[in-house]
This record gives structure tokens, C-alpha cells and sequence, in this order.
């Protein structure tokens, strides 16, 4: 479903008339104020004219002239359109102009290169695109490109969900988006730093217009929140829609949920012999966690991911027959294949649809219908459980990082229900780990490694073993990742939990650069190699807002083994260390041992939004942490009393 979303990010980066309505700005960067020159680039005109034709298809139409001022503009004289089989290229015009508005360049047919468009999670799909390059010799240079397509079903629908103005690092001279429509539907928006539209009615349309003027350009700053956040956007929707004759609604959740369960209905029928399978597989199992639990791994055994994405196919999965069939499915059919062995044996369960990222630059909201969702889960009500089902080797009930803390649509029977999944919990996502350091006279050291990763922080070792099964190349990633202070040691074993979110490191090496001595001095880092450095930037003119949305909780224990005849002459102290900060807390205390030091610290990491003149604060804390972490010990002979 991914691929969808990327085609309302194209058409919201492409959406926008002149000045006045139907006035062209000329292609030069000579009237360009003085205010709007910073950044990159500064958009001089973005117009898009979206006509509705009916409920399932529209031809939308687009111009934007860019002054590209260095040669800092990424690939702003590229200009690259997505189409399928529902997305019609209709016109495509490129062309270069210097700072006079003289003509350097202009794409002829032959220059347009037509390519497929690969997806890292689509197996097969018919989208492919057009590119072309135009010419940029010196600045400041001005681009124009004009796009036309005809849109019909799946791309109609995609396209007409966001209009994007503006990006960060881009001033804007001006834009402007144009919608037209029948009388007979109803557009659904959300303005953000974006006044109400003009309406007009001309006969048997509707035609909504907005425009932006003269906006600076917005940096691009290190734990900023998303652009949607902070630059003008639009949330776009159809009220009635159609796609490949499936009628659907975003007048609401419930209507949206109605229609994706219109088409799945029939779906989820299991061939005879299947189902005599699966009850056999539960057979003597009374109780319903265990039934699902293997279950899930019966049907993880049997199933592989393949992302398959056509047409309608982008919201309709196959069905669990066909996936029984041919052993494979995308989210969508194997979440809907898994709904159906749990059907089998009397256990109820709702697909899911969720918007799978890190970091969400268009959080869903219970306020406005949309289908910009790019994953499947299925949800099993009686044990408040979501179930991945693209994963062959994610233990049961393992949601995942990612799809937590968010709003999501549960596909009832009756409909769609907007629910919100758990918030991740720093408790259960970090790691243990502690390390023997044994430090010998001429100052070589073994360190000998033990860590238990759980939850989010434990994902990345299961893909580890899933991908990379050869010792050399898992200790290779693990070394460059640091998770490991080199390739050379001994008795390394990575066991990941086939039954929870865990994995465990064990590793031992002999290191001859841990400790600098100096006469008769060793000077000894306490935590060399796992030393927390990432440090936000400084930035004393900040403008942004502050947004993590990290949650971790780690624990270090360091042993040192201290070399026989030597001590501690200065390191120690003696009351805690702490420091705290919205978005995190640190600790770290250290005590002698009967043959040297043990050092705990403990560094909690939350998710946090907060204003930008809090900034240095926020900065100053990972300092704290990232100094507290650069402790060192000096060593020096015993002395007698």
C-alpha cells in the first residue's frame, strides 16, 4: 500500500496559479524580494489545478517555476512523474532560463527516460515514471515544469489527500491550488497556516481555490517535527468515491470502514482441507492465547511476504485461498489469511489499517477521514493483541516500533473504528549490558560482553540473523554499528528469543589500546566503546520546535579488574551522578570492589515535544550525559602505609 502514499506526496509536492488567476509569473529571478532569497531555492510559482470529473476519475494539471540560487538545490532540475495504468501522462514540459528569463534549455521528447519504479516492499506493481534532466550551467537558474495527467480509480483517489505548498529550506513567492467538482459530492479539507478557500459555483460545479504569498524559507533543522507541522497543509478528501466500481465514503470512519470491509467481504474462505489442518493444530489446546500463539506460528511456517500492488489491489488483499495456494501474500492477504485460521477454530479478529513510520509527517487524526495508511495488521479483540503478519520469525502478539502510539482503523463488521495502539514503554525497550574489563600490568586488557536487547531495541538483531546468517558478516555489522569494540575476539554467539522481543550478545576480545599509561600511571576509561555521543548540534538561533519521539531505557554495568600492586588515585566519587531533562534521565554511580571498580549508569530516553528557546537545554543534557559517559580513572601503584 505504500505506493499509494507516494503518490500523494508527488501530487502534494507538485500541487499549485500565477499571481492572479491565470497570470504567469515570468521564468526570471530578477523581481525576486530581497526576503525571500534565502535557502536553496525560492518557488516562484506552484499552481495546480485539480478538475473532478466524477467520483473516480479527475484530470489535474500542474506549473511550477523554481529559482534554484546555487548549486546546493538537490535534485530540483529533475523533474520525475509517477503513472500506472490509472495515472495518464498527458503533458510533460521542462525547460531551464537564466537569471534574465533567457531560455538555456528545454526537454524534447527524446530526452524523457521512462523507468519502473522499485519499491524496497513491493514485490511487483505497474507503477513506473518519467524523468528528465534539464540543463543548470550557472545561477542563479530558473526551471519551469509543466505536468498533465488523467487519473482515474486508485490513483484518483490517492492523489486528492494532501496539498503541501511549501518545503523546508524553499522560500515561496507564490501558490495556488484550484478544485473543482461536481455539485453533486462534497470536498473534505483541513487547513493548517492556511486561510479558507474561495468557493464559486458555475453551473453544475463547485470550484475551491487557495493561495499563499510571499513566505520565507523555513530551515531544515535536526529534531524538527514534520513539515505538516510547521509550513502550510492542506488534509484533502473526496466525500464519495469510486474505484473499479466499489463505492466508498470519507464522510467518516465508519463509512471508510465500511467500504474496506466491502472489499474483503468473501475473502477469507479456507480451502476444506486447510481447515481440517488448522483445528488438528490447536487440537487439545483449551486455552485461546496459546491456540493463537501456534497458530500464528503455523502460519508464519507456511507464508512469505511478497508486496503485489495493482490496481485496487492496493487495498484489496487476496484471497486466504489464493494465498493457500500459492504460499505468499502482502499485508493486506496475509493478515486477512490470518484472520481466516482464527475464524476456523472461533476466534474473532478485525484487520487493521495503520500508518507504519518512525516518525509520522501526517499523524492520522480522529477529526478527518483519510486513507493515508500504508500497512496492515490484524487485531484480536479478546486478547487485546495485534498480530504482524508479514514477519515469518516476530514472537505472537509482537507489534513492532514503528506502528506504536498512533491512531489507527480497526475494519469491523460494522464498520471502521478509530483506536490508538499502545505507547512503546522505555522499561521494555532498551538493553542490559555489562562488561569485564581485566586490565593486566603492561596494560593489556580483555573485555568480555554480555547484553540483552528486548522490545524496539531488539528488532534489529532479529534482522540480523534473518539476513546475514555468516559469523564474519554479522560480527562485521556489529562492529561497524559498535555494538562490538572489534572482529577479533572469541566465544561470540547472538541468540535471538524465538518467543519474545529479546535478543543476547556474548563476546570476548583482548584489546592492547584501552589503557594509556604514563610512568608509572594508567590512565583507564571506564566505558570506552560504548560511550553515548550522540549530541544534538549546536544552534543558537533556532527556530523550530523540538520534536524525539525515541523511547529507550538503557543499563551499563562496567566491571574493572584492576592489575595486581595498583590503585585508584582519582575518578571515583562519591555521591551519584543525575541528571534530568523532559526527554530524558541519567544516572551513574560507581563503587570499589575488592579488586577494583564497578560503574552503573542508567540513561532513560522519552519522547518530547518542546519550544524552540529550549533548545540549549536540550542540548546541555546530552552533553551532561555524553561527559558523565567520558570518565576516566588514573591508576597508580600501591602505596604502603
Amino acid at each position: 500500500m505504500k505506493h499509494f502514499y507516494s503518490i500523494l506526496l508527488l501530487w502534494a509536492f507538485a500541487m499549485t496559479t500565477g499571481p492572479t488567476q491565470g497570470q504567469r509569473l515570468a521564468p526570471t529571478s530578477l523581481n525576486i524580494p530581497d526576503s525571500l532569497r534565502s535557502g536553496s531555492s525560492t518557488v516562484l510559482e506552484y499552481t495546480t489545478d485539480f478538475q473532478v470529473l466524477d467520483r473516480s476519475s479527475a484530470i489535474v494539471s500542474s506549473r511550477r517555476v523554481i529559482t534554484l540560487h546555487d548549486a546546493n538545490h538537490g535534485d530540483d532540475t529533475v523533474l520525475r512523474v509517477f503513472y500506472s495504468k490509472d495515472s495518464k501522462i498527458t503533458k510533460l514540459d521542462a525547460a531551464s532560463f537564466d537569471f534574465l528569463g533567457q531560455q538555456i534549455d528545454r526537454a524534447k521528447s527524446s530526452d524523457i527516460i521512462d523507468r519502473k519504479a522499485y519499491s524496497q516492499v513491493t514485490f511487483y506493481d505497474d507503477n513506473r515514471y518519467q524523468e528528465v534532466t534539464v540543463a543548470c550551467p550557472s545561477y542563479p537558474c530558473t526551471v519551469v515544469y509543466e505536468v498533465e495527467q488523467r487519473l482515474s480509480d486508485m490513483a484518483f483517489v490517492g492523489s486528492l489527500q494532501a496539498w503541501a505548498p511549501q518545503q523546508r529550506e524553499q522560500a515561496l513567492v507564490h501558490a495556488a491550488l484550484t478544485i473543482s467538482l461536481p455539485l453533486d459530492n462534497e470536498l473534505l479539507y483541513t487547513p493548517h497556516k492556511l486561510n479558507e478557500p474561495t468557493v464559486t459555483v458555475d453551473g453544475k460545479q463547485r470550484t475551491y481555490r487557495w493561495e499563499v504569498q510571499h513566505r520565507v524559507a523555513q530551515q531544515d533543522e535536526p529534531y524538527a517535527p514534520p513539515v505538516a507541522a510547521t509550513l502550510p497543509y492542506l488534509r484533502l478528501g473526496l466525500a464519495d468515491f469510486e474505484i473499479e466500481g466499489y463505492r466508498g465514503s470519507f464522510r467518516s470512519w465508519e463509512a471508510f470502514g465500511q467500504f474496506m470491509q466491502t472489499i474483503m467481504e468473501g475473502r477469507d474462505q479456507l480451502p476444506p482441507r486447510l481447515e481440517q489442518e488448522v483445528r488438528e493444530t490447536v487440537a487439545g489446546l483449551d486455552d485461546e492465547r496459546q491456540k493463537i500463539d501456534r497458530l500464528y506460528h503455523f502460519m508464519q511456517q507456511r507464508m512469505r511476504y511478497v508486496g503485489i500492488q495493482l490496481g485496487i489491489g492496493g487495498w484489496q488483499p487476496f484471497s486466504a485461498e489464493y494465498v493457500e495456494q500459492n504460499r505468499f501474500g502482502d499485508c493486506k492477504s496475509l493478515s486477512n489469511y490470518m484472520g481466516a485460521i482464527l475464524q476456523t477454530v472461533g476466534i474473532s479478529s478485525y484487520p487493521v489499517l495503520i500508518d507504519w513510520d518512525d516518525k509520522q509527517d501526517y499523524p492520522v487524526t480522529e477529526s478527518f477521514t483519510t486513507s493515508a495508511f500504508n500497512h496492515m495488521v490484524l487485531y484480536v479483540p479478546s486478547q487485546d493483541m495485534y498480530l504482524e503478519c508479514t514477519s515469518h520469525d516476530a514472537p505472537t502478539g509482537y507489534l513492532g516500533e514503528g506502528k506504536q502510539d498512533r491512531n489507527v482503523l480497526w475494519i469491523t463488521p460494522t464498520g471502521g473504528e478509530l483506536h490508538h495502539t499502545p505507547a512503546l514503554e522505555p522499561t521494555e525497550n532498551g538493553y542490559t549490558r555489562t562488561v569485564d574489563v581485566t586490565i593486566a600490568a603492561d596494560g593489556t586488557t580483555q573485555l568480555a560482553l554480555q547484553s540483552q536487547h528486548y522490545g524496539g531495541a531488539h528488532e534489529i538483531f532479529r534482522s540480523l540473523m534473518d539476513q546475514l546468517p555468516s559469523r564474519k558478516d554479522q560480527l562485521d555489522w556489529l562492529h561497524r554499528s559498535n555494538y562490538l569494540p572489534d572482529v577479533s575476539g572469541s566465544g561470540y554467539t547472538l541468540v535471538v528469543d524465538p518467543q519474545a522481543p529479546r535478543a543476547e550478545i556474548h563476546y570476548a576480545t583482548t584489546v592492547n589500546n584501552y589503557v594509556r599509561s604514563l610512568g608509572t600511571r594508567m590512565f583507564v576509561p571506564i566505558n570506552s566503546y560504548f560511550d553515548y555521543d550522540d549530541i544534538p548540534p549546536a544552534d543558537d538561533n533556532r527556530e523550530l520546535p523540538i520534536q524525539t519521539t525515541t523511547t529507550r531505557f538503557y543499563v551499563d554495568t562496567v566491571n574493572l579488574h584492576l592489575p595486581e600492586g595498583m590503585e585508584v588515585e582519582s575518578g571515583l566519587f562519591s555521591e551519584p551522578l543525575h541528571y534530568s531533562h523532559p526527554s530524558g534521565e541519567y544516572t551513574a554511580r560507581i563503587q570499589a570492589t575488592d579488586d577494583g571498580v564497578q560503574w552503573i549508569r542508567t540513561l532513560k530516553l522519552l519522547p518530547t515535544e518542546l519550544p524552540h528557546e529550549a533548545y540549549a537545554d536540550f542540548r546541555r543534557f546530552y552533553l551532561d550525559v555524553a561527559r558523565a559517559d567520558d570518565a576516566q580513572l588514573v591508576l597508580r601503584e600501591k602505596r604502603t602505609k
